[in-house]
C-alpha cells in the first residue's frame, strides 16, 4: 500500500515531526489514486474527500522522501509502480487467484515474472490454521 523509501539497509518511517496534512485538490488525479489505492474505510466520495489513509501513508513514508518528491510527486510515482507491476493481474495470469491456497513458492514465482527481486510476502494466521497473504512487497 504504497511507496516505502528506504536507504539500501532498512525502510525508512515517520521521518518528519511537522505535520504534513495531505491536501491533493486535482479531482482527476484523486479519482486516478482512488482507483489504484482505495479508502476502505469509507465511501468512494467520502474516502476521496477526507484522504486518511493517503494521508497516513504520506506522513508515514512520504515524508522520508519529502526532499526528492513532493507530495504530488510520491503519488504519482506510487500509482506508476503499481501499473508497472500489476500485481493482482500478474498472478491471475499465472493461475494465482484470491480465495484459493498456494505455495508461497508458486507466488513467489509468479511475482518474479515481473520483478527481478524476490518479493517480501506478508502472512497473518487465521482461525483453523489458515495463512492469509496480505502483502507483497517489491
Amino acid at each position: 500500500h504504497g511507496v516505502w523509501p528506504d536507504n539500501k539497509s532498512v525502510v525508512l518511517n515517520n521521518c518528519k515531526n511537522e505535520v504534513l496534512k495531505t491536501s491533493l485538490k486535482d479531482p482527476i488525479k484523486k479519482t486516478e489514486l482512488d482507483k489504484r489505492w482505495p479508502q476502505l474505510r469509507y465511501e468512494k466520495i467520502d474516502g476521496i474527500e477526507k484522504q486518511d489513509l493517503w494521508e497516513k501513508e504520506f506522513l508515514k513514508h512520504g515524508s522520508c522522501s519529502i526532499n526528492r518528491y513532493k507530495q504530488e510527486a510520491y503519488f504519482d510515482l506510487a500509482m506508476k509502480i503499481k501499473d508497472r507491476f500489476d500485481l493482482l493481474g500478474t498472478l491471475r495470469n499465472q493461475g494465482i487467484i484470491p480465495g484459493s491456497t498456494y505455495e508461497l513458492d508458486d507466488i513467489e514465482r509468479a511475482i518474479k515474472t515481473v520483478s527481478i527481486e524476490v518479493p517480501s510476502l506478508k502472512c497473518i494466521q487465521k482461525p483453523l490454521g489458515n495463512v492469509e497473504l496480505t502483502e507483497i512487497g517489491i
